[in-house]
């Protein structure tokens, strides 16, 4: 049961850590387009509707990430096994490669509707994968080495 926990809390953070990144840029992504059209949104609405997005769509953000991560890092810590090497590096690109696969179902499942906004753009897509590497990096550096691999 303490294994467990010492996975759990890193994957839990690891996972709030994509969820509420991903919502900041696609909220920033969706504010931008705006502005491009000729809205004026002030820096207070900017911060609103930032933080409306974190609580809205943040936890059902969190649970497709979560599942995504799951499955990444697992699979990340296979890798591992056999390179024994690049343990942080394997987690970043595990993170990466899960946010968009996660994005990419979610389209197909959703009637080819990208849900999350700020990924409807390939900067958009990159910059959700590079919140999803982050994300590994926050899981590599918060779990035990001697459970999923060492440094």
């Amino acid at each position: 049961m303490a294994q467990t926990g010492k996975l759990i809390i890193p994957l839990l953070a690891s996972a709030m850590t994509a969820s509420i990144l991903g919502n900041i840029l696609s909220t920033q992504f969706v504010i931008s387009g705006l502005d491009k059209v000729g809205a004026q949104i002030s820096f207070a609405d900017r911060i609103s509707m930032t933080l409306s997005d974190i609580v809205g769509f943040g936890p059902m953000y969190g649970i497709f990430i979560l599942i995504g991560f799951t499955v990444a890092f697992l699979t990340g810590w296979l890798v591992y096994k056999f390179v024994k090497t690049g343990r942080t590096l394997v987690y970043a690109v595990a993170g990466f490669t899960a946010m968009l696969v996660m994005l990419y179902l979610m389209k197909n499942v959703f009637f080819g509707v990208q849900l999350v906004a700020g990924a409807r753009t390939t900067v958009g897509l990159v910059l959700q994968g590079l919140v999803g590497g982050l994300a590994g990096y926050v899981f590599a550096k918060l779990s035990t080495p001697t459970i999923l691999g060492n440094t």
